[in-house]
């Protein structure tokens, strides 16, 4: 109970964070995006979870105790945070059309996903700030490309819902699946920073012992919910794909039948 105290009371202020957030905003005011209040909603709960996440006791427990944190977060700042960005650029917004290849999205948003979470990138990531920083940034942009495909604020730049979504969408489950198993399976007590990191909260014995979570069972957790979680985002997206297809199939089914009674009634004059 004293360790949960601990770690409930350890926010921080995160700097490089907040810079971050900060210049979001002034893009965001510069674009003059703010006059959808759909968009607006968004980007703002975009940073607000941006904030949380780099603030909270959550990134405490990643940087210094716990890879499942980090693996928690990882999904937070790569897959969450950059879909709500992407869905505040609104429709006809004025932004330059941006038109990467949607191949190229997928492999700048799922490659970074998984290289940060090689054993040296990782432990360099949460043992320095500057590295740390350019890892969230690296993972933030990585993940606004990723999305971008599918929900361009300019809808003649979207991928094709079927096949096209399916298949990309599918493609980027089994990824994360597969960084999954690595993480979990890698050979214990590669990532040395959770092995020798500094305990400045004093609750490394307390999460040992009266937690549970040893190093091994605190990296195939990782692994474990880095799956669930990613997967979780992914497959909803599935679901919001096959939503917006039956809705286009409906709508494009609706004039046919219309033409069809015209010409019904046609035939009887």
């Amino acid at each position: 109970m004293r360790a949960l105290t601990i770690v409930a009371g350890a926010w921080s202020w995160n700097g490089g964070g907040l810079v971050c957030c900060g210049v979001l905003v002034l893009i965001y005011i510069a674009l003059r995006t703010w006059k959808s209040s759909r968009a607006t909603l968004c980007f703002f709960a975009a940073e607000a979870l941006i904030m949380i996440t780099v603030c909270s006791p959550l990134d405490a427990l990643a940087r210094q105790y716990l890879l499942s944190a980090e693996a928690i977060e990882r999904v937070l700042v790569a897959l969450v945070a950059p879909y709500l960005l992407v869905l505040a650029v609104p429709k006809q917004s004025g932004i330059p059309r941006f038109h990467p290849d949607y191949r190229l999205s997928w492999v700048a948003g799922m490659a970074p996903l998984a290289a940060w979470f090689m054993p040296h990138l990782l432990n360099a990531a949460v043992a320095s700030n500057s590295i740390r920083l350019a890892e969230d940034a690296t993972l933030m942009a990585g993940g606004i490309l990723f999305w971008w495909p599918l929900h361009s604020p300019f809808s003649r730049h979207r991928i094709k819902l079927m096949p096209t979504s399916l298949f990309y969408l599918a493609v980027a489950t089994v990824w994360c699946s597969l960084t999954g198993l690595f993480l979990a399976f890698a050979q214990p007590g590669r990532f040395t920073h959770y092995v020798t990191g500094a305990d400045t909260l004093h609750i490394a014995d307390s999460i040992i012992h009266d937690w549970s979570l040893t190093r091994e069972y605190d990296q195939q957790t990782a692994g474990l919910l880095f799956w669930i979680f990613a997967a979780f985002c992914l497959l909803m997206e599935v679901m919001l794909v096959y939503l917006r297809w039956f809705n286009a199939t409906e709508e494009g089914a609706a004039p046919d039948s219309a033409k069809s009674r015209e010409t019904m009634i046609t035939d009887i004059h």
